[in-house]
């Protein structure tokens, strides 16, 4: 095409009409300033319409860290699930950094800068839209809305937890005190929902048994997030536990097991000789089960002369295994195991155990009166509330 910036005007119009015959050109000069007119009209709307401007889902990271760091590699990180997504990277200046994109709030991010060979500095944040401010450091922190947002309630959650534990008060208080509590973190999960921040403090809080706002969050979630392994093992937990809840008040149910003689025994040979039994399920190779014992031998020291007793079952399928672990920690109270993987599958499913330490309490009459599954501390507040009575 011939230079048209070195034309005259007159003769840009001479080219104009010259050119119209060919090929069509339906602008006079007036046309064609009419139409710039407009495109600067239109442009300028999207520059300065408040409107359009507030929905630029841009997310501003201006990051601190000490000036000794300065040619540092630092790198922001994002992932889906597991994997990673994209990895950016910038150096420190002057005690700076920054980095900039598109709001991102599927999965929590990471900000991280390696200073020596086995140290790094590192935080997880969300990369929202608007500012945020990232210190990098021992105890490193971000100011941004939702961080602020957070903090505020996490204030706000403690303070109700603190009356829903406050000794001394009347049923009806406590009641009203953890409805309180479970409505506010209802309240502002749901807020969230639809993205990564809101599924993250469903997961975190799908421990609690008694959240009667489970089910409604999990229904908000999108349904990409439902097929996520981390939201169907909360889900399949959560129905694992209410099966648990409505074993409670229902006899136990009888197992063949085997003493280290080899010899079978059941659970029913154990059933109606103390005022209460605790099922203590374990295995060799669990730390937790290990790292507990001794907090439960302590119970059952203190609550033997009242009619507390345990009969241990593990999960070992090896004898070997099983039993240096009871020559190790030393044999108190009946100790039986499984030995057989296909029979673990069966027990655990019999009593709806998610994982171990797990607890079942049955009374006298073979009746399940609780599940424990918050190790021994919970079996210590069981027992110090039974034997008030």
């Amino acid at each position: 095409m011939r230079n048209l910036g070195k034309l005259k005007l007159g003769s840009l119009e001479k080219y104009i009409k010259k050119r119209s015959t060919k090929t069509a050109f339906p602008y006079s000069i007036t046309n064609i300033d009419i139409e710039i007119k407009k495109c600067l009209f239109v442009l300028g709307l999207l520059l300065f319409s408040p409107s359009i401007y507030s929905q630029v889902s841009t997310f501003h990271v201006k990051g601190k860290v000490n000036p000794e760091y300065n040619d540092n590699l630092v790198t922001l990180s994002t992932f889906i699930g597991e994997s990673i997504r994209s990895i950016d990277s910038t150096y420190v200046v002057d005690g700076q950094f920054s980095f900039e994109g598109t709001e991102y709030l599927y999965e929590a991010s990471e900000i991280s800068m390696r200073y020596a060979a086995d140290s790094v500095f590192a935080i997880k944040f969300f990369l929202e839209r608007g500012p945020i401010k990232v210190e990098l450091k021992k105890k490193s922190r971000v100011i941004s809305p939702y961080t602020t947002d957070y903090q505020q309630y996490l204030d706000s959650c403690r303070k109700l937890w603190d009356v829903c534990t406050t000794k001394g008060k009347t049923a009806a208080f406590y009641e009203k005190g953890w409805k309180d509590f479970f409505t506010y973190k209802f309240l502002y999960k749901k807020k969230y929902i639809h993205n990564g921040i809101g599924r993250s403090l469903f997961l975190d809080d799908a421990h609690y048994m008694n959240d009667p706002y489970f089910y409604t969050l999990y229904d908000l979630l999108p349904e990409n997030d439902k097929l996520r392994y981390d939201v169907q093992d909360a889900y399949n937990s959560r129905k694992y536990q209410d099966m648990q809840e409505q074993l409670v008040g229902k006899l136990f149910i009888d197992f063949t097991l085997k003493n280290r003689n080899d010899k079978e025994v059941k659970i029913s040979d154990y059933i109606g000789k103390s005022q209460l039994l605790y099922l203590d399920f374990w295995a060799s190779w669990c730390g937790p089960c290990l790292a507990q014992e001794t907090h439960i031998k302590e119970l059952y020291e203190r609550y033997k002369a009242n009619g507390f007793d345990i009969l241990g079952i593990s999960f070992d399928t090896s004898k070997e295994s099983w039993s240096k672990a009871l020559d190790k920690k030393g044999v108190i109270w009946p100790e039986l195991y499984v030995g057989n993987q296909e029979r673990v599958k069966e027990l655990y499913k019999l009593y709806c155990i998610t994982g171990i330490p797990h607890g079942v309490i049955i009374d006298k009459t073979g009746k399940i009166v609780y599940n424990i599954v918050a190790q021994w501390q919970q079996l210590k507040w069981v027992l110090e509330e039974y034997y008030k009575k």
